[in-house]
């Protein structure tokens, strides 16, 4: 008898321990108001079985939005959430062994949702999600082939100029995602280039905040206008890609290949260009560097200066030259352990060589007198880059994360320079002469990397972050410089001499960064936000000069005026406090933030050190009121820093243009800068009708400027960095648009620029006043029709003039226009466009050779087979043959206009192959 109830007693503790085994499962998370951010407190999360419809489990969550439901059978469930006032979340789960599940939800307000429906009832391609406009891709047809910039023209609130830049609802879009994740460094050439329109599902436009605010749920003010383009789930399987050629088979030529693959969260894509015909494959940051990255044709800059010019294509080199380009890229994108890591690299390679000639006249304006001076270049140019980039992300767990970057480049350079120019009075007596040649050879070693970590603490709204970063850069240069100079006096020659000289350059950066951010709940609307920063920075950089004494002696005596080895190190401590209110339709903060800035400039060769320390206080605030969807007025301030760059403050003599002489100020103080600027927009997606305003305004104390001294007997300038007061700058830009009639849009725009830029000339203050006012209009209709149109009108009046010589006033007027026209013939499979851009300007007595340029491009393609995966296109580049670049220039007494060389009328004839495989994953 005892045997049995032994053997029963051992049954039940043996089912028992692995009943309480098998029920080890777990689901835990977070649930969070999708428009708002905030955790969500008590609300019911429910696991119903599956085959019964029976309440298996059932909790509420806690304070701080986080629940967590324990020991679950196994079996099929359906995971329910609800909360009062919001739309129910329902999914499946199934759970089959040892399983723990992490949720973060989102659920969506009834009212919000609601909203979302009845938008979609009248525009199904548009629809508003909180504050993203997420645009239905194949509701805005395009032709055949098309790529993405096609695409993102036709999108209402969007627009696409001529050097391929986006703005969407009045801002420049600064990044490009791609399913979420950046695209060769999100570059924004490639992405809108290179893919086709076909693949895209969606197009959502926002403001991306800044990780931190990402993270912490509290607006920091700091936004990226981002669009991410959301790819079809069918071509995330498999690859697709293009191949594309061209030639007029003389002396143009253009090539292009490029592929993507998909496996599950894998992607994979390379792209190659090579081509004489453009600067394409440069990024956003290399355009602003190198050339120009706006088509307005008149700017007034930070320094005062007032720009105007005219060009065709993008630019390298400041747009002057004929280009031989090659570039290409590598990109690897992947996610694991249920997304928690993921990685993404890329690797990318330009070689690019231009060659030109450019001439340019500038007239220097005296008290009294003036003098002008005329100069042509020519010039070749090398340069090669090779760059990495690398990110891992990973979430340890729901409150914290860790992420990892490391980019890294070597750039090498060429460059040969030959100059001849004159100089002449107001009498038009010769006063000097000169021929210049220089040559130069650069190395640039960059490596830049950024550890962050992130915690969300208990408490909801308390955490803590960490962010350092590490800098390496190496710059190493040699070059030459040959030059002989004449001096007139009545016309007869007086003096000559000649600079045959080696230069070289050695230089070593290193910089260290730390950042720390703690932030803490106050109320359920108010947060507190401590910071506390700095910054560690050393250079360590050698220029000599070398002399030879004869023609067939070694460069080998060093010229002390020209030379110098010295250590610049910068030591910043910088502490914080913001307060931030997130209401429902307002959202504000204000702070300030006191840092102590030390500079140490040590002359190894001459055994000298200065030292100077700052100390800073840097107020801020700002406010957003947004009383409806996509209607907001934002108001801000913000006061910063400048500190001196090392051109500036190093005291040693640039003669690399023995007319023009640099030296630099080693008692420069930092200036600093108060700055205002204005948003409003309101924009009624259903009605197609849209307002912005923006406005901007600053000024800055202990402005870093420039003290000239010109001698008008030789010509001979030199310039020197100063601080001076009295510099502002202000802008105000607004925009209204609307349908007039279906597919057709009407926008109206106004523009105006003010400034005062101070320095000095010949030890004399110098005012430079400038203003502008512009207006302007457009038109465009984009349809699935046979005929689609465009055009821009922008006329600008500009005006400018100098204290220093009140009777030189330079004003004039010009006229910019874009005009785009595009015909499609569905049956034929054939389109034709024409584009163009037409640059009309007022002659005046400093502009007298100004001419008009009129720039005019036109193609003609026919797409083949059933998928029109082949086209053939016949296109004509510059059709009047008129593409000179042209600039001018009106800063404080100078007034300059250059002319560059640029790619003149060509044609091509172009074979394209749009190739895709879908459905199962392909090595290639």
């Amino acid at each position: 008898m005892q045997s049995p109830k032994l053997l029963l007693f051992i049954s039940i503790c043996l089912f028992s321990s692995f009943q309480s085994f098998s029920q080890q499962n777990k689901i835990s998370g977070y649930i969070t108001d999708t428009s708002s951010g905030k955790r969500l407190s008590q609300a019911v999360v429910s696991l119903i079985r599956t085959q019964d419809s029976i309440l298996s489990k059932f909790t509420r969550t806690n304070d701080e939005g986080f629940f967590e439901l324990k020991n679950i059978p196994q079996g099929k469930y359906i995971f329910m959430i609800s909360y009062p006032g919001y739309a129910e979340y329902v999914d499946e789960v199934d759970i089959n062994g040892d399983v723990t599940l992490n949720k973060m939800v989102t659920i969506i307000p009834r009212s919000k949702l609601l909203e979302e429906i009845i938008i979609q009832q009248k525009v199904s391609a548009i629809r508003i999600k909180g504050d993203t406009t997420e645009y239905k891709a194949d509701s805005f047809k395009v032709d055949a082939n098309s790529n993405v910039q096609e695409l993102l023209k036709r999108l209402p609130g969007l627009q696409v100029n001529s050097k391929g830049e986006i703005t969407a609802q009045g801002q420049k879009v600064e990044k490009i995602l791609v399913d979420g994740e950046e695209f060769f460094s999100d570059d924004p050439a490639v992405v809108t280039q290179n893919l086709r329109a076909n693949i895209v599902d969606k197009v959502q436009v926002f403001d991306k905040k800044s990780e931190q605010a990402e993270f912490t749920g509290v607006d920091d003010g700091q936004k990226t206008k981002t669009i991410n383009l959301e790819l079809k789930d069918d071509k995330k399987k498999g690859y697709f890609g293009k191949i594309e050629a061209g030639s007029d088979f003389d002396n143009y030529r253009t090539g292009k290949a490029m592929i993507n693959s998909f496996k599950k969260k894998q992607k994979i894509a390379a792209y190659v260009t090579h081509n004489n015909t453009s600067f394409e494959g440069l990024n956003w940051n290399e355009q602003r560097n190198f050339g120009s990255s706006s088509n307005q044709n008149m700017e007034i800059m930070e320094d005062g200066g007032m720009m105007i010019w005219s060009d065709g294509g993008d630019d390298f080199a400041r747009g002057q030259g004929l280009p031989v380009a090659t570039t290409g890229g590598l990109s690897y994108i992947n996610k694991w352990n249920k997304d928690k890591n993921s990685i993404n690299g890329s690797y990318q390679f330009n070689d690019q060589t231009v060659t030109g000639r450019n001439g340019s006249i500038t007239q220097s304006i005296l008290e009294n007198s003036s003098f002008t001076n005329t100069t042509s270049e020519i010039f070749n140019t090398y340069r090669r880059r090779n760059k990495l980039n690398a990110l891992y992300d990973w979430t340890i767990d729901s409150s914290s994360s860790l992420k990892l970057k490391a980019n890294g480049s070597l750039v090498t350079g060429q460059r040969d320079n030959e100059f001849t120019g004159e100089s002449f009075g107001d009498d038009g007596q010769l006063i000097n002469e000169q021929t210049r040649r220089t040559a130069t050879e650069t190395e640039n070693r960059d490596f830049t990397s950024e550890l962050s970590f992130r915690k969300r603490l208990k408490k909801a709204g308390r955490t803590i972050s960490y962010t350092g970063n590490y800098s390496n850069n190496t710059r190493v240069g040699d070059g030459f410089l040959f030059s002989n100079n004449k001096f007139y006096e009545n016309g007869l020659m007086v003096n000559e001499d000649d600079v045959d000289q080696k230069k070289t350059n050695n230089e070593r950066q290193q910089t260290i960064q730390n950042s720390i951010i703690y932030t803490e709940p106050l109320s359920k609307t108010w947060n507190l936000e401590l910071t506390y920063k700095n910054n560690f920075s050393r250079n360590n950089a050698e220029r000599n000069t070398f002399e030879r004494p004869t023609l067939i002696d070694s460069y080998k005596n060093i010229v002390d005026t020209l030379s110098n080895h010295f250590l610049f190190r910068t030591t910043d401590h910088n502490g914080g406090v913001s307060f931030r209110y997130n209401g429902k339709k307002i959202v504000a903060s204000f702070g300030t933030a006191v840092g102590r800035t030390n500079f140490n400039l040590e002359e190894l060769n001459k055994g000298e050190v200065r030292s100077i320390a700052f100390t800073n206080l840097l107020p801020r605030a700002s406010i957003r009121f947004t009383p409806k969807k996509q209607k907001s007025f934002t108001l801000s301030y913000n006061g910063s820093t400048q500190n001196p760059t090392l051109q500036q403050i190093n005291p040693i003599i640039d003669n690399i243009d023995p007319l023009n002489i640099t030296i630099g100020n080693p008692d420069l103080k930092q200036a600093f800068r108060h700055n205002f600027s204005l948003n409003m927009n309101d924009y009624k997606i259903i009605k197609s009708r849209n307002f912005y305003l923006s406005g901007n305004f600053s000024f800055v104390n202990n402005a870093i400027t420039n003290s000239n001294t010109l001698n008008i007997l030789t010509g001979e300038r030199t310039n020197k960095t100063i601080n001076t007061n009295g510099n502002y700058n202000g802008n105000v830009w607004t925009m209204y648009g609307f349908e007039v009639f279906k597919g057709v849009n009407l926008h109206f725009n106004a523009s105006g620029n003010v400034s005062r830029f101070v320095n000095e000339v010949n030890n004399t203050r110098n005012v430079s006043d400038n203003y502008s006012i512009g207006a302007g209009f457009g038109m465009g209709k984009w349809s699935d029709k046979w005929l689609n149109f465009n055009v821009n009108v922008e006329p600008r009046y500009n005006n400018s003039r100098s204290s220093i010589n009140k009777g030189v006033v330079t004003k004039y007027w010009s006229v910019n226009a874009y005009p785009y026209i595009e015909t499609k013939f569905k049956k034929q499979k054939l389109y034709f466009n024409l584009n163009g851009e037409l640059n009309f300007y007022q002659k005046t007595s400093a502009f007298a050779s100004q001419r008009n340029v009129f720039l005019l491009n036109s193609s003609i393609r026919r797409t083949f087979s059933k998928t029109d995966a082949f086209e053939v296109k016949l296109s004509v580049n510059d059709l009047l043959n008129q593409n000179l670049g042209i600039r001018r220039n009106i800063t404080s007494n100078f007034i300059s206009e250059n002319t560059f060389q640029n790619i003149r009328r060509f044609w091509l004839l172009s074979f394209t192959w749009n190739f895709t495989k879908n459905g199962s994953p392909s090595n290639f």
